[in-house]
């Protein structure tokens, strides 16, 4: 009896896992977009990760790195603050921990549908039976579902398209994180540039107040004058405290981009007026291509598709095979086998609506491809437009309004001294400069947070080196 069942178990055993494996080569995760790559600290997501297994219980390269990163203490480069986001952000943790659950979703999708045993005895007791169990027949059998249509194979395919997926999404938020580290960045650059110049100005309003402190004494103007200094002069200190403090809010947003509440580093290191042209437009939309918004599209439609498949393999029914032995009572110890299949009659498709709702899932992301490809394409073309007239701009105050201003604030200065000038005209000229200095780190600063939006719309650096804001000629003195 026991070698009957054993070869029963072995048989179908042997049938159910032929007809359901899978076979098929790991499907290649998504490379990291160009803007990302030569970053130290930077995790590659392109390189396949580690299959979860039962015993498995890290988080992966993609997480182990998350809160690890130290604090800096010196100066602050660009380079080091991305370093530090890629590695620290707490934003990309529940990403990286999706890409894990996928594999989970993979593993479990890979396996086979379990056998069923079933134990059976019948013609035991009753009116017609006089002896209990003498008479009755036991029979003890195996089954085994069969699925046709390769549906395990296809379920598979379509947890690694799901896997490629999560991928996409941690390489976008990544990038994001980059972005907004990039940009934080030169918010701080420009944060210390008004604070420098904030300290310059106090010190030319302290300089013009003790000139008109000089001319009050020798009698050559009235103490009146020297009352309205001192306004300017309180002002000045009440625009670099200000200044201080937006200083310290921005060091504070761009330490969250690392995860850190308390920044201690001392200064960023960086020249916010690193200023070029941008490359022409039609370069900036084939670029395009690298940017993960587009570029998971192909994965998003060939997921889809898979699930059509896989909706589509469900309407073939599925056999169960059984096979067993039948013991005929405990007086004649006669002993057979049994056998059978079961067959799920298709009179009814009870999966139409499933597959009907695939289908149009796969035309729905056909056209949100098409609409996100005008949306990056509009995108780019704003985002060159304001890049150009930041440009500009800089370019402008460089050449011709700053050092117009500069001199005529020299000359009434010096005139103010020789009695040729009014003191409303020289705090005039003080108001025209100081509007200049503004216009142009204004100015420098969108020039910087416009490109870091271009290079976030076409995944590729716009700059000489990857990752730097400073590095290069800049325009104008």
């Amino acid at each position: 009896m026991l070698h009957i069942w054993s070869r029963s178990i072995c048989a179908c055993l042997a049938l159910g896992l032929a007809a359901c494996s899978t076979g098929g080569a790991r499907l290649a995760r998504p490379p990291a977009p160009p803007l990302l790559q030569g970053i130290a600290g930077n995790t590659d997501s392109g390189q396949p990760g580690s299959t979860v297994s039962p015993e498995t219980n890290s988080d992966g390269p993609r997480a182990t790195a998350v809160g690890q990163s130290e604090e800096p203490t010196g100066p602050l480069t660009l380079q080091t603050a991305l370093s530090l986001a890629l590695i620290g952000n707490p934003e990309l943790r529940p990403f990286s921990l999706q890409i894990r659950a996928a594999e989970a979703r993979t593993l479990q999708a890979d396996r086979p549908p379990n056998p069923e045993v079933e134990s059976l005895t019948e013609d035991f007791g009753g009116s017609r039976v006089r002896r209990g169990f003498t008479e009755s027949q036991t029979t003890l059998a195996l089954s085994q579902l069969i699925e046709l249509g390769a549906k395990r194979a296809k379920r598979v395919r379509l947890a690694r398209l799901d896997e490629n997926l999560a991928a996409w999404d941690y390489e976008t938020k990544r990038l994001d994180v980059f972005v907004g580290t990039t940009r934080g960045f030169a918010e701080v650059l420009a944060a210390q540039r008004r604070v420098e110049m904030t300290e310059a100005s106090l010190r030319l309003e302290r300089q013009l107040y003790n000139s008109v402190g000089e001319r009050v004494r020798a009698g050559q103007v009235s103490p009146l004058e020297q009352s309205r200094t001192q306004v300017t002069l309180s002002a000045g200190q009440v625009a670099r405290d200000r200044a201080l403090r937006d200083l310290q809010v921005a060091r504070s947003r761009l330490a969250a981009l690392w995860g850190s509440t308390h920044p201690i580093f001392q200064r960023a290191l960086g020249d916010l007026g690193d200023v070029k042209p941008i490359r022409p437009l039609p370069d900036l939309l084939r670029m395009a291509a690298d940017n993960p918004d587009l570029a998971r599209w192909s994965t998003e439609i060939a997921q889809r598709e898979a699930r059509v498949a896989l909706e589509r393999a469900k309407n073939i029914p599925d056999p169960r095979i059984t096979l067993g032995a039948r013991r005929y009572g405990y007086n004649t110890g006669e002993t057979a086998f049994v056998a059978g299949v079961s067959i799920p009659l298709p009179f009814y498709s009870l999966n139409r609506g499933n597959l009907l709702e695939a289908e149009v899932q796969a035309n729905r992301s056909r056209a949100l491809r098409q609409q996100e490809s005008v949306r990056v394409a509009s995108a780019i073309e704003q985002s060159f437009e304001q890049v150009s007239a930041a440009y500009d701009a800089v370019v402008v105050l460089r050449r011709d309004v700053l050092p117009a201003a500069q001199s005529t604030f020299d000359g009434m200065s010096t005139g103010y001294r020789e009695g040729k000038f009014t003191l409303l005209e020289v705090l005039d000229a003080q108001r025209v400069l100081l509007d200049a200095r503004v216009r142009l780190i204004e100015a420098e600063a969108a020039y910087q947070g416009s490109v870091a939006d271009t290079e976030r719309l076409t995944g590729q650096s716009l700059r000489t080196r990857p990752g730097h804001v400073n590095g290069g000629e800049g325009v104008g003195p």
